[in-house]
């Protein structure tokens, strides 16, 4: 409790006494006052008395305004949050359907009747643990985290209630990694001649292919798994480029969005933003860059003639039917290409961004500049591929000074 004395409308001197308290309702900082004539110990005591009574009687006509908080469900408090956070997060609908995603999950291991009070930290690490048996990682693991805070946060600021969770008390499993993935991460990149191998291994299918439309598919995935590797942009990024993105006479490609894996008027694949800000870019392309651009544009308008399927959406690298090639396609031909050849690595459209980074690097290209043309904010890994190539340079380096005799 804390004083202010002041004059009133006669001139005469009066005390304002003030307490504050948290407010159920909200669970922000309030305060309430009471005038006294006098400033003695008396009229102090007196004031304290008013306060408490003010405090408890606004409290006790909150909490009327909030029945049956204590029988409010985790699963409720959960979809409010939910519906709350699309509203107000700005969110990307990418970010949104993950977010969903993660809640669904935490959602299934928590009966829907179990109430939110009764919800302790001990529940949420046995929750962790479990996941983590069934081999999630540590990043997944942390998500769940963070919805599950964003939950506490919402029945904190709306209902007043009070959580039973320390979540600084739960503790996220770490699975210590073999060394067969450690070398695996570090060489999640394929050697030039790996990709033509690969790319061999796409015409031999093509070759073997009677379906035009099979065919037609297997080739723009062979577009695709060049592109991305001259290019270095993330996949998601490369099924997003439109026509109006692409400027031939410049040698110029805008990236301005992302594929998110949703239906939307019968089209599957809509165009979002970037992943990032840092993620909008404008780089610089090839000839063979833009070759590939010209044939598959060409490709696409004798589809739009004579296939009836096919609608022209914008999109540059399509299906037969018009939509973004879906990236599990190219993933699936990776794994084919990969076992093929007899390559000992697990191959995805993320290692042909991987090989990007790493021609990059071995063309002694700066980290800053190689960032920039990926769209990389973190450069970890960035940094993780372009010291364990320049490495590799150096080896060369000394393979051949051990050569020089004089």
């Amino acid at each position: 409790m804390w004083k202010e004395s002041f004059e009133d409308k006669t001139g005469k001197v009066k005390h304002r006494f003030y307490e504050r308290y948290i407010d159920p309702l909200t669970g922000k900082r309030r305060r309430t006052s009471v005038v006294m004539n006098r400033d003695t110990r008396q009229s102090e005591k007196e004031a304290q008395k008013r306060l408490n009574e003010q405090i408890e009687q606004r409290i006790k006509s909150n909490e009327s305004h909030m029945p049956g908080v204590d029988k409010l469900t985790f699963h409720q408090l959960a979809e409010e949050w939910f519906e709350r956070y699309k509203l107000a997060s700005g969110s990307k609908s990418g970010t949104l359907r993950s977010k969903r995603s993660r809640l669904n999950v935490i959602l299934k291991s928590i009966d829907s009747d179990i109430l939110y009070k009764n919800i302790n930290t001990q529940f949420i690490q046995k929750f962790i643990d479990s996941k983590h048996k069934e081999g999630m990682g540590k990043a997944t693991l942390s998500d769940y985290l963070t919805v599950i805070r964003f939950i506490i946060r919402h029945a904190k600021k709306t209902c007043g209630i009070a959580s039973m969770v320390a979540l600084e008390d739960v503790e996220i499993p770490t699975t210590v990694k073999t060394i067969e993935e450690i070398k695996s991460k570090r060489n999640n990149f394929l050697e030039l001649h790996e990709v033509k191998e690969i790319l061999e291994y796409v015409d031999y299918k093509i070759k073997n292919t009677k379906r035009a439309d099979v065919t037609r598919n297997l080739n723009m995935m062979k577009y695709i798994i060049e592109f991305q590797t001259l290019n270095g942009m993330r996949i998601s990024e490369l099924l997003a480029i439109e026509t109006h993105n692409i400027d031939l006479e410049n040698k110029k490609l805008e990236i301005d969005g992302s594929i998110n894996w949703i239906t939307h008027e019968g089209s599957f694949g809509v165009k979002d933003t970037t992943k990032t800000e840092k993620s909008y870019r404008v780089i610089d392309i090839t000839d063979r860059s833009c070759e590939i651009l010209k044939m598959v544009m060409l490709d696409n308008k004798k589809e739009s003639m004579w296939n009836e399927k096919f609608t022209d959406k914008g999109f540059v690298f399509t299906s037969v039917a018009g939509s973004p090639l879906f990236k599990e396609k190219v993933n699936i031909l990776l794994k084919e290409a990969s076992e093929w050849c007899g390559l000992n690595k697990r191959i995805t459209t993320h290692t042909l961004r991987h090989t990007h980074i790493s021609m990059l690097a071995s063309f002694d290209v700066s980290l800053k500049t190689i960032m920039e043309r990926v769209g990389h904010t973190d450069h970890k890994t960035t940094l993780q591929i372009y010291t364990h190539v320049t490495q590799k340079m150096n080896d060369k380096m000394m393979d051949n000074l051990e050569k020089v005799i004089i």
